[in-house]
């Protein structure tokens, strides 16, 4: 089950976002009913009790949490203006920073994605809401999809559903921006072996003895047709989705 925690203000999700798929009572509308569970509260608790969010170690494969998310005080009936206990636990010692349970943050006074897969593949860190709002239907569907084994793809919340447009360009301008200087005669000497490799394995990613040659090549190849090349490929990602095309 994938928890989603947003206390939903003013029904943003309907009135900003036009999200209309989660907050129904259409039956045929709720399309994520199996997999995603939308909880706007979280009750206040003593500092140092967890008891009432032992329930996501359950059965939460992911957690999506509204980072400013106040807690709820239940005798009131009213949230608790400035306290985020119960979001702070659940970050630090349910989740633990995505390392126990996949965690997304997002908020309106977030921006661009914070993410780095290559540290951490289970953990957004942030992401602006109208984003992860934008981009939470594909991520479900993939998810819903992805068969009896499901499958946390957080790269497309962080990066939309053509992520691997975005991460051959991430990619590409490491090791691009190392030969930048470079004539475009010149015979290519790439320093960032790893993450070229890390290309390349995306590029063509049912050809490990093709990876193989292409990095043993490298040293009889000039600057400029790198350059290309590299520049072919991910304009093929930008367009197609994948690399349609062969390195030589």
């Amino acid at each position: 089950m994938i928890y989603l925690i947003d206390d939903n203000n003013d029904n943003q999700r309907v009135r900003l976002y036009n999200i209309t798929y989660i907050d129904t009572e259409i039956e045929k509308d709720k399309i994520f009913k199996d997999c995603l569970t939308s909880i706007k509260t979280l009750a206040k608790r003593e500092k140092d009790d967890l008891s009432h969010l032992e329930c996501f170690k359950k059965d939460a494969e992911c957690i999506l949490v509204h980072l400013t998310t106040e807690d709820f005080d239940e005798e009131k009936g009213i949230f608790v203006k400035g306290s985020t206990d119960n979001v702070t636990k659940i970050i630090d010692d349910i989740a633990q920073e995505g390392r126990e349970i996949p965690l997304v943050l997002f908020s309106n006074s977030m921006g661009e994605p914070i993410y780095y897969p290559k540290e951490n593949p289970n953990y957004i860190k942030s992401i602006k809401k109208n984003l992860f709002y934008a981009r939470l239907r594909d991520f479900m569907e993939y998810y819903k999809n992805s068969g009896d084994k499901k499958t946390i793809d957080l790269r497309i919340l962080a990066w939309g559903k053509n992520y691997q447009a975005k991460e051959a360009s991430m990619y590409a301008n490491i090791f691009m921006e190392s030969i930048i200087f470079e004539n475009g005669n010149d015979l290519l000497k790439i320093t960032n072996l790893s993450v070229f490799e890390s290309f390349l394995k995306l590029s063509f990613p049912n050809a490990n003895e093709q990876v193989k040659a292409i990095v043993d090549d490298l040293e009889n190849i000039t600057v400029s047709t790198f350059r290309n090349k590299i520049n072919l490929i991910t304009e093929s990602f930008w367009k197609y989705g994948k690399n349609i095309h062969s390195w030589k």
